[in-house]
């Protein structure tokens, strides 16, 4: 009797036992064949979220195929060679550091050692293992391509949360590396990295907390992961807890994070809910004035939403967007004038608030030594305060 192949192997689309499986920009994954044809039927939509594909790159699901192939031996399946494997794959660069043999070498005598290292071995064993992974993750695609064919990535995040603080470093900063490239950070995401890099960031000692930042950081520069990121019941919480709580590296790294994260317009309310204002805020009484500027970068994109805009617009809120005016520097102004010019569009009661504060006096100088978009939000921000009548 022949072997029923588990689900997660079958493609979506065809039904079938997939050979060449690859990621969708919306983070599903489909056999390349099937995904193609619909492509190139003049298909615009993800076949299983329906969401539009704005990009219709295919990114090969290492990991899988490497899972499919060890099921396929297993059962004594024939898999059918992929048609377009070979183009697939990223150029071939040469490494100078670590003098790599051929690939397939290196995946046998080297990747899967680590791999039985890490899954395996004791404590320094996989402490060591792991650090030779995030050395292999420095010294190109060749290498990279070897690490995801052996499934050492689900091992590696695994180890992201296993509690000793050497391995954890290691393991963050194999993924890291990994996340340079765009191609990765939808893969790695889809790997199911975002649970335990989310664990990391509510349970980790300060320096994993920082590391887990830094990571989201890297991976929320793409879309479909704001998205993805975003709709974690904790990811945001956890940010903005490590943005109160932190130390000054950590702040200065969930400040990052939620930036990037509330570049997609549904997360920006859901960083407002978890209290992202009030720690903002308190960045700015703490008198640096690099915490600062970033502080109000932040407070500058929640404005265009209502949830921002009503969390900014009180009146603690507006002392310190005009102290900034006064004390900030030249970023800092900028950014506070831009923040209360749209509050102050959007409310007469904040422009109230603005107006007894001494904004108007403060607002004058941009006018003169600004730089065009500071010139322009203070022209915004006088207009409001001019045509406020008491």
């Amino acid at each position: 009797m022949a072997a029923v192949p588990p689900d997660d192997f079958r493609c979506p689309i065809s039904l079938e036992l997939m050979t060449d499986p690859v990621i969708l920009a919306t983070g599903q994954t489909f056999d390349r064949v099937s995904i193609q044809r619909w492509l190139d039927s003049g298909q615009v939509r993800c076949p299983m979220t329906k969401q539009m594909l704005y990009d219709t790159k295919l990114i090969p699901n290492y990991a899988l195929r490497s899972l499919i192939n060890q099921w396929a031996e297993t059962n004594g399946v024939e898999l059918k060679k992929p048609e377009e494997l070979t183009r697939s794959r990223p150029p071939k660069v040469t490494s100078k550091k670590l003098q790599l043999p051929p690939r397939e070498e290196v995946q046998t005598s080297v990747v899967e050692a680590l791999v039985k290292q890490i899954s395996q071995g004791g404590m320094m064993e996989r402490r060591e293992a792991v650090r030779q992974v995030r050395g292999l993750t420095n010294e190109g695609q060749e290498a990279k391509l070897c690490i995801a064919e052996a499934a050492a990535i689900p091992l590696v995040v695994k180890c992201l949360t296993c509690g000793d603080p050497q391995t954890e470093e290691h393991a963050f900063g194999a993924l890291l590396n990994l996340s340079v490239d765009d191609d990765w950070k939808v893969g790695l995401i889809a790997e199911g990295a975002l649970e335990k890099i989310v664990q990391a960031l509510e349970e980790g000692s300060m320096e994993t907390r920082v590391l887990a930042a830094v990571l989201l950081t890297s991976l929320a520069i793409v879309d479909v992961n704001k998205a993805t990121i975003g709709s974690s019941p904790d990811a945001i919480p956890a940010l903005v807890k490590l943005l109160v709580y932190g130390n000054l590296r950590g702040k200065k790294d969930a400040t990052t994070a939620l930036y990037n994260l509330c570049r997609y317009h549904a997360n920006k309310a859901r960083a407002v809910a978890a209290g992202i204002v009030p720690a903002l805020l308190a960045l700015l009484k703490e008198g640096r004035s690099d915490t600062a500027e970033r502080a109000l970068v932040v407070l500058d994109l929640l404005s265009t939403c209502a949830e921002g805009r009503a969390a900014i617009g009180q009146e603690t809120a507006m002392a310190s967007l005009v102290e900034q005016l006064r004390t900030g520097t030249k970023q800092s102004k900028e950014n506070a004038a831009a923040v209360l010019a749209i509050i102050c569009q959007n409310s007469p009661q904040a422009t109230r608030l603005v107006s007894r504060a001494g904004a108007l006096e403060h607002t004058k100088p941009l006018l003169l030594h600004g730089t065009p978009r500071a010139k322009r939000k203070a022209s915004a921000l006088i207009k409001c305060l001019k045509d406020y009548s008491p």
